[in-house]
């Protein structure tokens, strides 16, 4: 890679073959990674790409405005923004979709990809970028802000924060209309939405950067989630 990856996410896999996309804890540069799947290091064809300082946690979307065909989006932690590369050009130069007053901790699609996601660390408030028009919509946070999302619907949304997670229910510009609480085991920076125990419902995983515990909570979350903070 040339440094040392942070994330690494799987893009595409294709008649074995894969696509993979490698961002560092630091620095501008990211890394493209096409291999075989079973084949030697050596074989792997890496391709740099300058985007931004500090891309955290980079996420396919399916759609961003002027780009239908859809891409990868990534908060930038020291440059506070979200920048889109689309998916047909990766080695484009990535195209700002939204800068902040506060540092973007990350970003996440919600799941018809209508609306793109941002944990905002600092300044009592989140975002949302609509992926179609453009258009960015600032969510009013109860706490300093958020360090993860996980959007559970395109108007319902989870953040976490330390010791726990607040999820928030939108109206269309983006106001809050209810907020509820549930608890979590340390600072819960990575959220993962999955039907863990196989009942039909979306479950959350919560990775916490501190101690050495993961909680898994079963939903239905938001009916499952306290009316107040714990």
């Amino acid at each position: 890679m040339g440094f040392a990856p942070r994330d690494v996410v799987v893009m595409k896999v294709e008649q074995g073959r894969f696509q993979a996309l490698a961002t560092p804890y630091s620095g501008k540069d990211v890394a493209w990674v096409d291999g075989e799947m079973g084949g030697s290091a050596d074989s792997a064809k890496v391709r740099k790409a300058r985007w931004c300082e500090a891309p955290w946690h980079p996420v396919a979307v399916s759609k961003a405005p002027g780009a239908p065909q859809g891409g990868v989006a990534v908060a930038c932690l020291d440059d506070r923004k979200v920048v889109f590369v689309p998916k047909d050009d990766v080695l484009a130069q990535p195209r700002t979709l939204a800068t902040f007053p506060a540092i973007a901790r990350q970003a996440r699609p919600s799941p018809s990809g209508l609306w793109l996601y941002v944990a905002l660390e600092t300044g009592g408030r989140n975002a949302r970028v609509h992926m179609e028009t453009g258009e960015l919509q600032w969510v009013k946070s109860p706490l300093t802000g958020a360090v993860g999302v996980a959007p559970l619907a395109d108007d319902l949304v989870i953040w976490s924060e330390d010791s726990g997670l607040y999820l928030q229910r939108l109206d269309a510009r983006g106001d809050v209309l209810e907020t509820r609480w549930l608890r979590t085991s340390g600072f819960s920076t990575g959220l993962q939405l999955m039907d863990i125990d196989g009942d039909g419902e979306r479950d959350v995983l919560v990775l916490n950067s501190s101690d050495q515990v993961v909680d898994v909570i079963y939903g239905p979350l938001w009916e499952r989630a306290d009316l107040q903070r714990p």
